[in-house]
């Protein structure tokens, strides 16, 4: 009489869906962009764009290897990235052709409230480079 032992059975846990590269190249590439339209914060929008763009395209490669299951926040994050990348760019390129083709106006206005000695002087110094800029 032999006993064949029992066959064991499969206890292992399902795979869980990846969400966490698509969500955050939606939400770097949403942040970078809005960062990347305001003045004070373009910077961070250049480098977030940059961030966006990664985790976007690595997202998208995990998933078509079977590894995510929301290529599209994948995507839109790609797309807001390269849009952010992009107006971030060409803010980047108006404000330092500005400033380039302003640059004497600014020293004269630096000249200019340098020697102001009262509220008056300095109006006249901020009339003169409203005047100045181009």
């Amino acid at each position: 009489m032999s006993v064949e032992s029992p066959t064991p059975y499969d206890v292992s846990q399902p795979t869980r869906a990846r969400y966490g590269l698509g969500i955050a190249a939606l939400v770097v590439g949403v942040a970078s962009l809005v960062a990347a339209l305001s003045f004070v914060f373009l910077p961070i929008g250049l480098v977030g764009s940059l961030v966006a763009i990664c985790l976007g395209a690595a997202a998208l490669v995990r998933g078509r290897s079977g590894g995510t299951a929301n290529p599209g926040q994948a995507t839109a994050g790609l797309v807001c990235g390269i849009l952010g990348l992009a107006v971030g760019i060409i803010f980047a390129v108006r404000l330092g052709s500005f400033v380039a083709s302003n640059t004497d106006v600014f020293t004269r206005f630096d000249n200019c409230l340098a020697r102001a000695s009262g509220r008056s002087q300095v109006a006249d110094c901020i009339a003169q480079f409203a005047r100045g800029v181009r």
